[in-house]
């Protein structure tokens, strides 16, 4: 018996396949009738399509949940939020990673002692008055990032600085020499005066 490896036999399968122009309709049952009695057949009665449900009209609003949301560790804060209760878990951390300018992955929501997964939808941990508090571990040396008027103050502040006078020098190489000796000094003093001129 000739053996055909397995692409050559899929090709041939799939070429007799298109050759037969058989075509079905969807609900096409086969009589049990027509197929007789054969063994380890098993027939399973005609079943029914399920009704199709009827989709909520896209008028009704999805009841308002208030959420308190508390740090267990630094930097604390407490943040009150109105969501919808069918908006998930990550919603509600951006909420929060925006206002307390957090990264979304240090923080993990907790309730009732357990890790909120981000899918988890809000409706799902609220009490019966539609409020909950969720707890916020923030990831160990997480720290918020500047805002950008934090940012535009400090350029401003650095833009205002003016040049530092000869006089100015003058008093600084002293006490840095005074303090290192000539050699180590004047290498230090050279090292300031290059970082200067990199910021400025």
């Amino acid at each position: 018996m000739a053996t055909v490896d397995e692409d050559t036999f899929c090709k041939a399968f799939l070429q007799l396949l298109s050759n037969q122009h058989l075509h079905y309709p969807d609900d096409y049952a086969v009589d049990p009738k027509l197929l007789g009695a054969r063994p380890g057949l098993v027939l399973f009665p005609h079943m029914r399509l399920p009704k199709a449900k009827k989709l909520k009209s896209e008028t009704t609003s999805t009841p308002a949940v208030s959420l308190t949301i508390k740090s267990l560790r630094p930097p604390h804060f407490s943040i009150s939020v109105d969501a919808a209760s069918n908006d998930i878990i990550l919603s509600i951390k951006t909420k929060v990673a925006e206002e307390t300018r957090l990264p979304i992955s240090a923080l993990k929501f907790l309730a009732k002692g357990k890790v909120l997964p981000d899918t988890r939808t809000v409706g799902e941990i609220v009490d019966d008055q539609g409020k909950a508090t969720i707890m916020v571990m923030v990831a160990a040396g997480a720290t918020p990032t500047p805002s950008a008027v934090a940012e535009e103050i400090k350029t401003e502040e650095m833009e205002v600085d003016d040049d530092v006078t000869d006089a100015v020098w003058t008093m600084i190489e002293a006490t840095v020499v005074g303090n290192l000796g000539e050699v180590k000094g004047q290498k230090v003093m050279d090292r300031i005066k290059r970082g200067y001129e990199l910021t400025k």
